[in-house]
């Protein structure tokens, strides 16, 4: 069973607004909805709140790249050049790949914290 705040920030990596479980933060094939359509809550409610997010995503994204050059240094021949090109293409991929999901988990964090003042009051 997860726990209040793991639970907000898996329905945000989903795009599922954390307050309701029903409206979607996605907008657009890339871009996330300004709040939930289903119940009015802010998916950035405070300025600066981005910053989190992009913590969160270069985070996750470092400790992949890293745990990566580990393993295929251990496991496999390649040079250094190739696991460069490897792992900053890998790197690169992953963050903009995932940047709105990564985006979505940190609102449901705030979300566990914060309750996001539900409907913007």
């Amino acid at each position: 069973m997860l726990g209040p705040m793991a639970r907000a920030a898996w329905d945000g990596f989903r795009l599922r607004c954390p307050a309701c479980r029903r409206g979607s933060m996605a907008r657009g094939a890339l871009g996330m909805a300004d709040r939930c359509p289903a119940c009015g809550a802010p998916f950035e409610p405070e300025e600066g709140d981005f910053i989190g997010a992009m913590l969160v995503a270069y985070s996750v994204t470092a400790v992949l790249v890293v745990a990566g050059v580990y393993l295929s240094a251990a496991l496999t021949r390649l040079g250094a050049r190739e696991q460069l090109l490897l792992w900053c293409t890998f790197g690169a991929a992953f963050l903009v790949g995932t940047y709105r999901n990564m985006k979505g988990a940190w609102v449901g964090i705030l979300y566990a914290m914060t309750g996001l003042r539900r409907g913007g009051r």
